[in-house]
């Protein structure tokens, strides 16, 4: 059997990728779900998450960045659950997040700099596969919708990555039909749409980042 790692953002879009690989895919793959934390996500991401995670019996897997300093070697990981999972409010208790440990490494992100997705997400995502599937090769689930068509990477078959809302060999879903689905669940993510993603994400508009403000 084939091995699928569905990495779950915490949004609803990347949310019912995972319901749909889970519950369509399942006779076809080895599927590994895992859930990057960075520690400046809100609060309300976890909780979703954890809810998810015990009313549709997920397996998630938490994991966090682990950094070596002084080092030149890529981010690993730790593997964490939803209690011990650092959070943007921990500053008051002066625990580290994931985020802040990336910053003191290579820098604060901008979009020069790109190097928060890269040590945040990719990089302890990879380290945690190659564990979890004991070096063997596998495919890799992402959460865009058909709406989004223009991110898809154009090499996606030789790279091995598949796209379950985009394809239409799977269910091509746009973001109306996504939130009809959850609207049908007994509960959402409750996040507005400018509170997505990193409490105050450079990729934000100044907008959204007034808002936050």
């Amino acid at each position: 059997m084939k091995n699928l790692l569905v990495t779950c953002s915490g949004g609803e879009t990347s949310m019912t990728v995972t319901l749909y690989c889970l519950e369509h895919l399942k006779n076809e793959y080895n599927i590994c779900v895992v859930y990057a934390n960075t520690g400046v996500e809100s609060d309300k991401t976890l909780d979703f998450l954890h809810r998810c995670q015990n009313d549709f019996k997920i397996p998630i897997n938490w994991i966090e960045s682990k950094v070596y300093h002084g080092q030149r070697k890529s981010t690993g990981y730790y593997k964490v659950n939803y209690k011990s999972a650092t959070r943007n409010s921990d500053w008051k208790t002066n625990k580290k997040t994931p985020f802040e440990e990336v910053v003191k490494k290579y820098g604060l992100p901008n979009h020069s700099r790109l190097h928060c997705t890269r040590e945040l997400k990719m990089n302890p995502i990879k380290a945690f596969a190659k564990d979890y599937f004991k070096g063997e090769k596998y495919a890799l689930a992402l959460g865009i919708r058909v709406d989004e068509i223009d991110r898809i990477n154009p090499k996606y078959k030789e790279l091995g990555i598949i796209y379950p809302l985009a394809q239409k060999e799977y269910k091509p879903m746009s973001k109306k039909q996504v939130n009809f689905f959850w609207d049908l669940k007994p509960f959402r993510l409750e996040l507005k749409g400018y509170e997505g993603n990193c409490l105050t994400c450079y990729k934000k508009s100044d907008n959204k980042l007034y808002q936050i403000a």
